[in-house]
């Protein structure tokens, strides 16, 4: 955006502190407390210049050059810097325009943020980091990375401006020269503050054609890509500032999911296996641990309605449902009563289960082929589709990423109703969906080994397939892996010790005891 007067606009530099800090000053010339996210700083007998300095900040940026008067000693002014130094992680610095709105600002993201601009040659190439991600929060553009400990807020268009010519590399000189609106000396100095960031990078000396940047070819990052690098940082503690963990972010007092999905009219009961059955036919849990294996080979005769039952049952049932009471579950910030949680055989983060399963029925006998909603509390299957062509997508979107030769016998889509997590976590609800997933395969694996049955999880979901297959909404309820089951293949997929073959081609090393063991479990459950 071009000034009135059609004139180059020029920068100046801003401080000031982080929204949330607070500062609290003692009657005269006692210390000045400051409170921020990371905790108190205090700064003891702090000179008058450190005292208004940092009252002004609190209200927002100020040129620091600008606001005092000459008659400061230089002892002054460097007491405040060295101040300044020490509460780096609580301080915002930003770049201004002649009219004194801030161009753009560094934001702290941690007590280990450290920031320093970084001058820059003017014919070395550089670019926007590949890590670096734009986004909105809905009234101004916000840059961050993985990498970096700071934020960059862009305030003005003339900012992303800026960020627009960093796409490909560019030298600095050509990047000036590139802009209009912004004058060589505050084109400089927003490259020092990107490039302080760490979301603009240099290429490496000595030159080269094309330019070589370093986050490339780092062995440490080259195996992330930047949605999963960006996707870990902010789903776990240390490298932001975001609020996280139990915050009931919705605001809501209970869930605005139930604790299982409306059970439907009609329905396929399932079996469900006797404690004493299992307790005899089942092998040790180190045997059925040591033979844990994926399969992508099934026997010809299909598994039964009964075994998928009993499968379903032993790793995914509701074993009972407790009703939250006002001063419950969860310490001072549980809800005020009204929700319910409930206990599985799976671990889940308070309780809340809200990990669903579907079951595609391709070849199981007692089963007609179709797709159905498992009710975990009722034990029983609810048919979704008996579409043909939608249960073969199904069958057919899985078959690929595990490369079978023909279609799964059973496959099964666990879901999740992310508002069952996200209502009540913050920051981590996702991040959490995906532990559960895994333990519940965990638990699909170790029973489909105790049972003698063939298990394999698949790879990669397909959400447009799912949603449509099951009538959900992805974004409501998004589907989060599968798993496929079949009968176990015959003798002739297995070594003379009747161990199975490893998905590598390799036959397992396992304890023969162990195999003893499992096998006198089949024996009897044949």
């Amino acid at each position: 955006m071009m000034i009135d007067n059609g004139a180059a606009l020029s920068r100046f530099e801003l401080w000031s502190l982080r929204e949330d800090v607070s500062v609290e000053p003692e009657p005269g010339d006692g210390p000045v407390r400051l409170h921020g996210r990371g905790g108190e700083v205090t700064i003891e007998r702090p000179p008058p210049l450190v005292r208004e300095a940092l009252l002004r900040m609190r209200l927002g940026p100020v040129s620091l050059g600008n606001a005092f008067s000459a008659r400061e000693a230089p002892a002054e002014r460097a007491a405040l810097f060295d101040v300044l130094e020490t509460l780096q992680p609580l301080v915002v610095r930003s770049l201004g325009l002649e009219s004194g709105q801030p161009l753009l600002s560094v934001v702290p993201l941690t007590g280990r943020a450290r920031f320093r601009p970084v001058r820059l040659a003017a014919d070395v190439p550089l670019r926007l980091s590949t890590f670096a991600e734009l986004r909105t929060d809905g009234s101004e553009y916000h840059l961050e990375s993985p990498l970096a400990l700071h934020r960059v807020v862009l305030h003005r268009p003339e900012a992303v401006e800026l960020i627009a010519h960093l796409a490909a590399p560019t030298t600095p000189a050509a990047f000036t020269a590139a802009l209009a609106t912004v004058a060589p000396s505050g084109v400089a100095a927003a490259l020092a503050y990107l490039a302080g960031a760490g979301m603009v990078v240099r290429a490496q000396a000595p030159p080269s054609h094309p330019p070589v940047f370093a986050e490339d070819t780092d062995p440490a990052l080259i195996g992330w890509s930047p949605t999963d690098l960006m996707f870990h940082t902010r789903s776990t503690l240390g490298r932001h500032d975001r609020d996280f963990g139990i915050t009931y972010p919705t605001g809501e007092t209970v869930s605005p999911e139930p604790v299982v999905k409306p059970q439907a009219d009609r329905y396929v009961p399932l079996h469900q296996p006797r404690w004493e059955d299992m307790c005899a036919a089942d092998p040790p849990l180190c045997a059925a641990v040591e033979g844990r294996r994926t399969m992508r080979r099934h026997a010809a005769d299909p598994i039964t309605v009964a075994q998928l039952g009993d499968l379903l049952y032993r790793t995914a049932r509701v074993r009972s449902v407790l009703a939250v009471a006002p001063g419950g579950q969860g310490g001072p910030q549980a809800p005020r009563g009204g929700d319910e949680l409930s206990d599985r055989p799976y671990p889940s983060h308070g309780g809340c289960y809200e990990l669903e399963l579907y079951v595609t029925a391709g070849d199981c006998t007692g089963l007609p082929r179709g797709i159905y909603h498992y009710d975990p509390l009722g034990h029983r299957l609810e048919p979704v589709s008996a579409d043909r062509a939608i249960v073969s997508g199904q069958l057919n979107a899985a078959r690929v990423p595990t490369a079978m030769d023909g279609q799964p016998p059973v496959l099964i889509t666990m879901t999740a109703r992310f508002r069952r997590l996200s209502w009540k976590y913050e920051g981590m609800a996702f991040r959490l969906v995906l532990m559960h997933a895994g333990a519940l395969i965990q638990n699909l694996y170790l029973v489909c080994t105790a049972m003698g049955l063939a298990p394999c999880a698949v790879g990669a979901v397909c959400q447009d397939t799912t949603a449509r297959g099951f009538g959900t909404d992805w974004r409501v309820e998004p589907s989060i892996a599968q798993f496929i089951v079949g009968a176990e293949p015959a003798a002739r997929d297995q070594d003379p010790d009747g161990r199975p073959e490893g998905s590598d081609g390799t036959w397992r090393d396992v304890n023969d005891a162990q195999w003893a063991g499992l096998g006198r479990a089949r024996r009897r459950r044949g």
